[in-house]
């Protein structure tokens, strides 16, 4: 394992310095980390071990690896190839929208905008979009005619989208402020994009959902931190505003969206009230479960592939690589993985394994077999169903993680 890594001991959010561990899921590979087909590259090992603040009720990556090594330019996510996220995005853009009345000529601020998908939605509706992308993905977004800075954001980034755009109306964060590392630097670069009337707007995995159901695999790297409401009512006072409104949307298993601003930024309706003061046990029942789940699943697998061969696989979402190295998959039992055409993914090994990712094209032209695709992208099982569906898939489908698997 490299030692390229930072170590957490003291609560970002809060500032506590007694955090409680509560999962360790071993070394992993990062989920991006991609090697090309053909290549003899191994990929580097890093641990998972979550720490949890009693106070603000977030979770923390123990070891946190460093932002260029996790989002280098050659990043192979897009969102545009995910349904269920850019459902979520047109979702977040029509909230946006009933709360605050008519988006034309608004200056909206996406941070890790990827592609371009969500300022897409905005300016659909007449918003002045802007967006900062570290990776490759801003070349993608800067064609769609956003206004893209091509950088992490932090002050010196701030200083230059405001000095090109001046201060924002609206700032959005989607899944990403789960990858900010240096927590205390993005707030001040905030601070120096806001105005009075300013609100931002933040979708994340909520860490309620995560511990309901089993959502172990949301632990990977990319995310240093997993936030509850709590969470968020620590971050706002850190920016001198307050939640003004809570969502619980339904994407990727349960998420959380919360509004921050100064009153009287828009007529929104009262936050919700979440009971979350069971967290530190749910922990506990978690760890308890990731056990009997890797017992059960690399059984059940070993079984299919003992009776049909090697299975192939449906999706590689990167949190797929925890659940994969966890159940010590590889080329033995997985013959390949299946990805939308056009996917940067395609002609890759999974992170840790020697198991390639061919297209879609491939699995729809392959005769019915009576051996089940295994679906890796199990959060949004439905949507893999009916696309697999559609294009002429008719045989059965395994999910790599159920709900039945802890009951």
């Amino acid at each position: 394992m490299s030692n390229a890594y930072r170590e957490i001991n003291t609560c970002e959010v809060c500032g506590n310095e007694r955090l409680v561990p509560v999962l360790d899921l071993g070394a992993h590979p990062m989920c991006d980390d991609l090697v090309e087909i053909g290549s003899s590259r191994e990929c580097k090992r890093y641990s998972i071990d979550i720490l949890f603040c009693e106070t603000c009720l977030t979770a923390h990556q123990r070891f946190q690896v460093p932002k260029q090594d996790l989002f280098p330019a050659l990043y192979h996510y897009r969102s545009r190839f995910t349904a269920d996220v850019l459902r979520g995005m047109q979702g977040l853009v029509q909230s946006c929208e009933e709360r605050f009345g008519s988006l034309k000529g608004k200056k909206v601020l996406d941070v890790g905008c990827n592609d371009g998908s969500l300022l897409g939605f905005f300016a659909e509706r007449g918003a002045v979009t802007i967006g900062i992308e570290p990776t490759g993905a801003a070349t993608d977004a800067t064609g769609k005619g956003h206004a893209v800075f091509n950088d992490f954001l932090s002050e010196e980034c701030a200083s230059r989208v405001g000095a090109a755009h001046g201060k924002m109306d609206l700032i959005a964060f989607t899944n990403v402020f789960a990858h900010i590392e240096n927590l205390r630097e993005v707030i001040s670069s905030l601070r120096m994009l806001m105005a009075p009337h300013t609100v931002i707007v933040i979708e994340n995995h909520y860490l309620g959902a995560v511990l309901n159901g089993n959502q172990f695999d949301t632990f990977y790297h990319e995310h240093p931190r997993t936030y509850s409401l709590r969470s968020f009512e620590s971050i706002a006072q850190s920016l001198g505003t307050q939640v003004l409104s809570t969502e619980f949307p339904a994407r990727y298993g349960g998420n959380i969206r919360v509004f921050l601003g100064q009153a009287g930024a828009g007529a929104l309706p009262p936050g919700t009230d979440v009971d979350e003061s069971d967290f530190l046990r749910k922990f506990g029942v978690l760890s308890s479960n990731v056990g009997r789940w890797q017992a059960s699943k690399r059984r059940a697998i070993e079984d299919l592939v003992s009776k049909h061969g090697k299975l192939r696989a449906k999706a590689f979402p990167g949190r797929a690589a925890i659940l994969v190295q966890l159940l010590g998959l590889d080329e033995n039992h997985i013959s390949a993985v299946h990805e939308k055409p056009g996917s940067m993914k395609i002609g890759h090994y999974l992170p840790g394994t020697r198991i390639p990712i061919h297209s879609d094209d491939e699995l729809f032209a392959l005769a019915p077999t009576e051996a089940p695709l295994l679906n890796m992208a199990w959060h949004i099982s439905s949507e893999i169903r009916s696309y697999l569906a559609h294009g002429g898939y008719t045989g059965p489908v395994l999910d790599i993680l159920e709900p039945q698997d802890f009951s």
